[in-house]
């Protein structure tokens, strides 16, 4: 089959990682895939099969010129399927594939109202793909979308290597942007506040964007405080199996809550705007449907995350011993290989 995957972007982000493993799992099948995105570190990444092919920098927020283009890369390869993800890349292909009559799939990743707010999106989509069982479920605003819908969440590569864990390190991954960096303070407070219970506690925060120079500020502001790195900022890390050290717990919903669960890390489901709790195999079905996600959380203050914090080193030996347990259960639940069969089984209803 010959598929064309299209992203916005192609640095680190949840929906990026999937679509370089969803890219690399089906050339491994033997199918042909071209990569239409913006050029940027997830590229190094891919399998050398994969046919990457920059969207150049003038047109990047133009979506009519990226559908000509698109719909000239479908006459051109005889694409038999587009896969969209993220919302201007689906209105894209919802576009281009109407002109050249190319079925598209599209994979919401992050909130439906926004992924889908087009109703081009919505019309033109020949199949859509939630990674949260939850959206699926409630898609009351989007009756007509659900008998195309179905729920696949993302699969996730097993770690080739085992991580060196540092006890006492939190980590926090991702985009350093404005709504991030706002997290990222509160992090730091609460760092700051449970340093003083327990100095042996440090940050590790990894992740690229437009924040960095004012968070690199504040990394210095407050490991002068301390007289010590409290707070060790990495910068973007293209592959976290490298790590010399691996944090034992970290903060996260979706791909960074899966990807610290395989490793063998405890996770903390931290959302911008909603806090949740340390994800236990008694909470484990809650969280998995939700892709991680508190649903019913509330947006996260110094003192929620500062509390999470504080119980998490109150019963610590306790959630180290289940972490191996919950990693078996995401090799098992999340398995690349696995939900790849269930997304080509997409592709051949549509193509």
């Amino acid at each position: 089959m010959r598929i064309l995957q299209l992203v916005t972007r192609f640095d680190f982000g949840g929906a990026e990682n999937h679509v370089r493993e969803l890219c690399n799992e089906l050339v491994a099948n033997n199918h042909q895939v071209i990569l239409v995105s913006r050029n940027g570190g997830q590229k190094e990444l891919l399998d050398n099969r994969v046919v990457f092919i920059p969207i150049p920098s003038l047109v990047s927020n133009l979506i009519l010129a990226q559908a000509i283009l698109i719909v000239y890369l479908n006459f051109r390869h005889k694409i038999d399927v587009i896969h969209a993800h993220q919302r201007l890349s689906i209105i894209t292909a919802c576009l281009s594939g109407f002109i050249s009559r190319v079925p598209v799939v599209a994979t919401v990743h992050g909130r439906v109202k926004h992924d889908l707010r087009s109703p081009i999106a919505r019309k033109l989509a020949s199949k859509i793909i939630f990674v949260r069982y939850q959206a699926l479920s409630n898609l009351d605003r989007f009756k007509t979308i659900k008998p195309k819908s179905v729920y696949i969440p993302n699969g996730i590569v097993k770690p080739k290597i085992k991580p060196n864990f540092k006890s006492n390190v939190i980590g926090y991954i991702s985009r350093i942007d404005k709504r991030h960096f706002e997290i990222i303070k509160l992090l730091i407070q609460a760092t700051e506040k449970i340093k003083r219970e327990n100095p042996a506690i440090k940050l590790m925060l990894i992740g690229d964007g437009e924040k960095v120079e004012e968070l690199k500020a504040l990394v210095n502001e407050t490991n002068l405080k301390f007289n010590d790195k409290a707070i060790v900022y990495l910068g973007f890390v293209k592959d976290i199996d490298l790590l010399n050290s691996f944090p034992e717990l970290i903060f996260g919903v979706g791909r960074v809550a899966i990807e610290g669960l395989i490793r063998g890390a405890n996770v903390i489901s931290l959302k911008s705007n909603r806090m949740g709790r340390v994800i236990t195999l008694s909470n484990y079905k809650k969280y998995i449907i939700t892709n991680f996600i508190e649903i019913d959380g509330i947006s996260p203050t110094l003192e929620t995350i500062y509390n999470e914090l504080k119980l998490y080193y109150q019963k610590r030996d306790e959630y180290r011993t289940e972490a191996p347990t919950l990693a078996l259960k995401i090799e098992n639940d999340f398995n690349i290989g696995k939900t790849t069969q269930r997304i080509i089984e997409v592709y051949s209803t549509v193509s």
